[in-house]
Formats: structure tokens, sequence, C-alpha cells
């Protein structure tokens, strides 16, 4: 155990971002202005980039990365200055829909997601992102926008499945909406990063980004450097424990892997003895509640279980 002043600890060279707004008002192009950039393109956004004069490089994403193409990334990754994911919900939507994320343990007959499927994504998906963070690259996250009335007004949020959203901001630096305001010359894009707390979602470690930076479509990266008031972004983030497995670039980096397709379990899982339990306390039925509480900690086989707990969410009304 060591014990540093802050003083003596040296801030990281990149910055992992997200930059969220509404459809159309240039989040993918902010993030093609980024330098020596790759898109990793989910949902074929960067399209009408190359008409528009924009040059960069893009891997279209149609479906969600195959092992050897984890280590193809690895690869491609070490001459880039910035990686970025476009977008987030549909990346999310790619994993879920992935060959890894099926059989009885991950899916339930209907085809929807089981509690141990919901956890399985978003333990993959935080793995990626972090193996992003920690490969010593800038890492621009983009994301649609959630709009929520609420008595306070209008709240803006990051828009992505699942309680990874809650996750997010543990993960990145900075987290800035893309919006459109009116200056004397006409209507410009600004990124917005106000305080947390307020309507929307925001984040600023590094505590050097005004709350309004105006950006233009060629130059929207170099313009949010120029605010932060230097080229180098210098970002402190608690370090890792030490790890065995190092990137090319020296920083301590764990590796994402694609998993292998799953195996169906040979016996009753945790998640679905819970289950049972959770459906037995809604049941008014005392015969059918026993029933499930024996099952529930009984070594039946994963298809039995799968099948008792379907005809009791199916008595419960789909509940």
């Amino acid at each position: 155990m060591i014990v540093e002043t802050t003083k003596s600890v040296k801030a990281e060279n990149n910055l992992v971002m997200i930059v969220y707004g509404k459809g159309g008002v240039g989040k993918t192009t902010f993030a093609a202005s980024a330098p020596n950039a790759l898109i990793l393109d989910f949902e074929n956004g960067t399209k009408y980039l190359g008409e528009r004069g924009i040059d960069v490089d893009v891997i279209r994403m149609k479906a969600w990365f195959k092992p050897e193409e984890i280590r193809q990334l690895g690869e491609l990754m070490k001459s880039r200055d910035v990686i970025v994911i476009d977008p987030l919900g549909e990346a999310m939507e790619k994993l879920i829909n992935s060959p890894y994320i099926t059989g009885k343990q991950y899916r339930q007959g209907d085809g929807s997601l089981t509690l141990s499927g919901w956890g399985e994504v978003k333990r993959q998906m935080r793995n990626f992102i972090k193996w992003m963070r920690d490969s010593g690259k800038h890492v621009i996250i983009v994301s649609h926008v959630s709009e929520v009335k609420t008595d306070q007004g209008l709240e803006k949020r990051i828009q992505v499945a699942t309680g990874l959203a809650d996750e997010i901001p543990n993960m990145v630096d900075v987290i800035s909406y893309l919006g459109v305001q009116k200056n004397d010359e006409g209507y410009v894009r600004a990124l917005y990063t106000p305080t947390q707390g307020g309507l929307f979602d925001s984040k600023d470690r590094t505590g050097r980004i005004p709350m309004v930076v105006e950006v233009g479509e060629h130059t929207g990266w170099s313009d949010l450097m120029k605010a932060m008031g230097t080229p180098a972004v210098q970002v402190e983030r608690p370090k890792a424990p030490p790890k065995q497995q190092q990137t090319t670039t020296g920083r301590e980096s764990t590796p994402y892997t694609a998993p292998e397709v799953p195996q169906t379990p040979s016996r009753i899982t945790p998640e679905q003895s819970q289950r049972m339990k959770e459906i037995a306390s809604q049941m008014t039925d005392v015969v059918g509640k026993n029933y499930l509480l024996r099952m529930a900690a009984s070594a039946i086989t994963f298809d039995v279980a799968q099948e008792i707990l379907n005809r009791a969410s199916a008595s419960l009304g789909g509940n």
C-alpha cells in the first residue's frame, strides 16, 4: 500500500467523453473532427460524411464483435489517437442480439432477456468500455438523448438500455450535451457541460471545460481543446491495481475478450431460484406458493426450472 500526495500523481493523457444529443445535431460530425480517429459505426451514421468533405476511417459494425475481430481492433488501436463508439445504444442492441447472449440461461421462452441475460449484457459492455478507457487513447462515446418531462422541466439523459446509464458517469471523464444555440451570426452547434445535478446528464472531471463551447463542423474537437486551454488533455483518474498484462503503450490495461457462445447449465441457476421466490411471494394460492419455494431450493435441471418459471409467470399474467 502506497500513500501519495495529489501533487505527485500524474494525470492521464487521454480524455474519455460522452457526447449525447438529438438525432442530426452533429454528434458523429463532432467525433469525426478528432485527429487520427477510428469510428466504430454501429448505426451507419457516417454514410454521408464523405459527401460533406469529412475524411475519417470507419468500421461499419453490422453485428457485435467476434473474438478474432476484438484482436484485430486491438492492433488497429495501436496506431490511432481517438476511438469512437457511435452510438452507444445501438452498440448495446447488437451485443444483445449477438450469439453470446443466447440459450435458456439468458433468454426466456418469448426471446426476451432473463435477469441473468441483462446482467451478462451489462458486464460485457462495461468491460468493453473499460478496455477502451484503459487503452491510453482518447475515447468518444456518442449517444442519443432521452427526454423526460418532470416537475423541474424537460430532463435530458443519455439513452441506453438497462442500468448501464447509472454506471457510465464513473467510467468517463466528461459528459457533454451537443445542441444548437443562436449567436450574432445565426445558429451554431454548442457543447453544453453544466454543473451536475440539473436537467442534464453532465460531468467534467478535468475542471477545465466552460459550460458552453461553440464547435465548428470541421473543427469541433480542436475547438473543445482550445476551450480547455491546452492541446494535451491531462485528466486525473484513479489508478487501477497493478496487472500483469499491459498494452504496447506501457499503461496498465485489462484486455477485453469476446466470450465463447454460452452453454445451457445442467442445473437450476441462482437467478432461476431467486425468480421462483419472487413469483411465490406474489401468489395467493398457498399450494402453488409452497411448490415454487420447494423447487427453488431443489436440485432440478435447468430446463425443468425454466418450464416451471414459464408456467408460474403465465399464471400471474406474465409479470
